[in-house]
């Protein structure tokens, strides 16, 4: 029987194994994309299987299992503790264990995790875990198996006394669920997990998987984790290994990091769920594959694995978190090609200067093709804080579509390996960052010129918008030059515009350049009023016998930052319109709301003033009416091609039909100066575009009722009612007799407006009404003092208006609508001043 003892006890020294990795129970964190241990949440614990007693102070308990499958073959791995809570200390040497199947199938089972002879005996108040495990039929589930503890008994047949058994469940499971985490003993430490959701990405002839796990650090000295193996494991036991982004996994004490896993999977894999699995290898010659943990992984959406446009993407570099943004992107078109150009920052967040990190960039379009971009040579070092900023280029078919278009960024591949995983997936914006000095020195055979491009404004054409900039064009050179002769194309968030919807305007006709000197342009382009773009690039060169040749540079405008001026009618400073040969400016005298039977006219007067050196008809001007919501109304404009004599003054109206719910308050006048076929227009010529736009704000709609005998302002008049009567003439017919004043200050040289006045007398709910034209001769008001003006009453219903009283009323009308500007009530058949 000692013989006996003796070769069990070298077979058990033989086939234990020491370990590392222990699975015990642990606590459940959110399975989210932060690298953060909620403690308050509930822990996961495997369930609670069976006990076996070894005696009344010792037994063994199952704390976990589950199967590996090696090379085709299939085994199932017990973990299991046993305590000594007794006196003395319990000799494994004399137990043994059996796997068996509900079926009849007993399999020979090995140990792992005692290593030396004096492993076997537990010591009093002490417990051991170590793992029991055996290949077993393939067709097997865990509750189809349980595990046998035995006694050795030389008493009984086979020398084995059966002491007990564990049953696994139908219902256990062993693996992670999606949204908990697990604590894993790694020698004296013990370290918190958790599985991020499994990133699945269709790129080419692959599926590109990418799967994160935080970890806690909980224990008292430096964890490393790099030395196990990671898996995909489908739920059709497929295994494909992970390979982290970082080589050397070590986690000091109470540290958190997350560890980002990459793996290719084929293309047409079929499989329903994935796991994470985790296990780990033992054995220098033979490998003993031993398997740690596993967890159910919820499959990402797909929109969430690509960064959005702007947005920064984070990556792990020599353990600092990178951020990479994308910043802009440029496409220049022709008939074979797209030529791309993507601009991208990194910033160290990280607390340690890294190596610039050597990833391989592509172009990923929509359809799933992927095109290398060609970028910098890039070296030296990331510091902490400082962005840095860097440039890929790549070409893609003429035909190729736009939409959709992302950065694919990958891990560089190392010799002979097809290592080279997707890191990530950055949405691209078409737009142009701003650079924050928007000039450039260019040098030619006349000279040295500097290039600035400024004041981006974008404004309403029809079912257009007009996006106009100016560019200044400064010699700085020591003699005079010639003007440059300038081309143009623009892009708006990548997309280049038509070339027939360009157009440069000079502001003043300038053929030389004296040194010092500046010559200013406008550069106009025409888009659609639904297109939607936040930058905007333009490509200027010089034109050489007509046709552009040698690239100035490439400039971006910020349009989100662009705000029109205002200019209020009680401000020093005013509108400005300035063109070859003439300069005006335009100010706002008074505007008026008048009411109709379903919508409100707004009307306002301008003056509008020659402020340049020359007899000239004044620019042409395009005018809308906007609220501070964005409405748009567009508006009529009096304008005159008669010529105007320097200092000259016309009085002009802008008139636009309003909703009655809107009153002039609430509104400010946009205008801007009409161009035609790209080229500057004066007087009442047609105008398809605008350029040079401003905000007027308006003058107070005054609202206040006049009295009977105090003057009414009507620019350029003023209009005053002296006496009113009323009497009935030789046929019964009622007459109202009023005199009246017209007055007229005319600092004008045109008035492009007609006021009229509506005088109306209300009795007995009858009305009756004149209209008269201020200052004409037939049937109008006309200028002078104490003029008689006799109203017929044809109305039957009038005839006591003589005796009983009536209302007197004046308005201003304009376009069918009324403003009140007085009502008296007359009691007596006579009134005077």
């Amino acid at each position: 029987m000692a013989g006996k003892k003796k070769w069990i006890s070298v077979l058990l020294s033989v086939s234990l194994i020491s370990s590392l990795w222990t699975a015990v129970d642990v606590p459940l964190v959110s399975a989210q994309a932060k690298n953060t241990t909620n403690n308050s949440q509930m822990n996961y614990s495997l369930p609670v299987l069976k006990k076996v007693s070894f005696n009344s102070n010792a037994y063994i308990e199952v704390n976990d299992a589950q199967f590996y499958h090696v090379e085709g073959d299939k085994y199932v791995y017990f973990t299991v503790t046993v305590h000594n809570n007794g006196s003395s200390s319990l000799n494994l040497m004399d137990y043994w264990f059996n796997i068996k199947s509900n079926t009849g199938e007993k399999y020979s089972i090995q140990l792992q995790g005692i290593s030396e002879k004096k492993d076997n005996l537990i010591s009093p108040k002490t417990k051991k875990t170590f793992k029991i495990y055996s290949k077993v039929n393939p067709k097997l589930n865990l509750y189809n198996l349980s595990l046998s503890v035995i006694k050795w008994d030389f008493s009984q047949p086979g020398f084995e006394k059966n002491i007990g058994s564990i049953q696994i469940p139908k219902n256990y499971s062993n693996v992670t669920p999606i949204g908990k985490n697990r604590t894993l003993n790694l020698g004296s430490n013990s370290i918190v997990t958790t599985a991020s959701a499994l990133q699945l990405v269709k790129t080419g002839n692959n599926i590109e998987a990418m799967v994160s796990m935080y970890v806690h650090n909980t224990g008292e000295s430096t964890a490393q984790i790099e030395n196990y193996k990671y898996y995909i494991k489908t739920n059709t036991n497929q295994y494909f290994e992970l390979e982290p982004d970082a080589g050397d996994i070590s986690v000091q004490p109470n540290e958190k990091i997350k560890v980002n896993f990459y793996a290719k999977l084929p293309n047409d894999i079929k499989a329903s769920h994935y796991q994470l699995f985790i296990s780990e290898e033992q054995g220098s010659e033979v490998k003993l594959k031993i398997p740690v943990a596993s967890y159910a992984l919820m499959i990402r959406d797909v929109k969430n694995t690509v960064t959005a446009a702007g947005k920064p993407y984070t990556q792990t570099v020599d353990n600092q978190p990178i951020e990479i943004t994308t910043t802009d992107m440029l496409i220049d078109s022709n008939s074979e090609y797209n030529n791309i150009t993507i601009n991208f920052t990194m910033l160290n967040k990280g607390k340690k200067a890294v190596k610039i990190p050597d990833f391989q960039y592509e172009l990923l379009t929509n359809n799933l093709s992927s095109y290398p971009f060609e970028k910098e040579e890039t070296t030296g070092e990331l510091l902490p804080g400082i962005k840095q900023e860097f440039t890929l280029k790549a070409s893609i078919p003429s035909d190729a579509n736009l939409d959709q278009l992302k950065l694919a960024i990958r891990k560089k591949p190392e010799e002979n390996k097809r290592n080279d995983y997707l890191l990530a997936q950055l949405s691209l914006k078409n737009t142009t960052e701003i650079s924050k000095e928007p000039k450039t020195t260019y040098i030619n055979k006349q000279g040295t010129y500097e290039i600035k491009v400024e004041d981006f404004e974008r404004v309403p054409w029809d079912t257009n918008d007009i996006v106009n900039s100016t560019i200044t064009v400064k010699n700085t050179g020591s003699s005079t030059q010639p003007m440059l002769d300038l081309g143009i194309s623009t892009w708006m968030n990548g997309i280049k515009n038509d070339e027939k919807d360009v157009h440069i305007l000079k502001v003043e006709e300038t053929l030389a350049l004296k040194p010092g000197e500046s010559a200013k342009l406008v550069v106009t382009t025409k888009v659609s009023n639904q297109a939607k773009f936040d930058k905007m690039r333009m490509q200027l060169t010089e034109k050489i016998d007509g046709k552009s040749k040698n690239t100035i540079a490439n400039f971006t405008l910020d349009t989100q930052t662009a705000v029109l001026p205002t200019y209020d009618p009680l401000s020093t400073s005013a509108y400005t319109l300035d063109q070859p040969g003439v300069k005006a400016e335009l100010k706002v005298l008074e505007t008026n709301t008048f009411v109709g039977n379903n919508n409100n006219t707004i009307q306002s007067l301008l003056a509008y003033k020659n402020i340049g050196n020359r007899y000239s008809m004044l620019p042409n001007v395009v005018a809308f009416y906007m609220s501070e919501a964005g409405l748009l109304i567009p508006a009529k404009i009096t304008l005159s091609d008669t010529p105007i004599s320097p200092s000259g003054v016309n009085l002009i109206a802008v008139t636009a039909e309003v909703p009655s719910s809107i009153k002039a308050k609430d509104l400010k006048l946009l205008v801007g100066q009409g161009i035609a076929e790209g080229k500057y227009t004066l007087g009442t010529a047609k105008a398809d575009s605008m350029v040079n736009a401003a905000k007027l704000g308006l003058a107070d709609d005054q609202d206040k009722l006049a009295s009977l005998f105090v003057p009414l302002e009507l620019r350029p008049y003023t209009f005053k009612i002296n006496s009113i009567n009323t009497k009935t003439n030789n046929n019964g017919q009622v007459q109202f007799n009023f005199e009246y004043n017209l007055s007229q200050y005319n600092p004008f040289n045109e008035i492009l407006n007609q006021r009229k006045l509506v005088l109306e007398i209300e009795y007995n709910g009858k009305k009756f009404a004149k209209t008269y034209s201020l200052g004409e001769a037939n049937n109008g008001l006309n200028v002078g003092e104490k003029i008689k003006e006799v109203m017929d009453i044809n109305d039957p219903a009038m005839s006591d208006v003589i005796y009983n009283g009536f209302t007197f009323n004046i308005y201003e009308e304009v376009n069918n609508a009324k403003k009140l500007l007085l009502t008296h009530y007359v009691s007596s058949f006579h009134v005077e001043d």
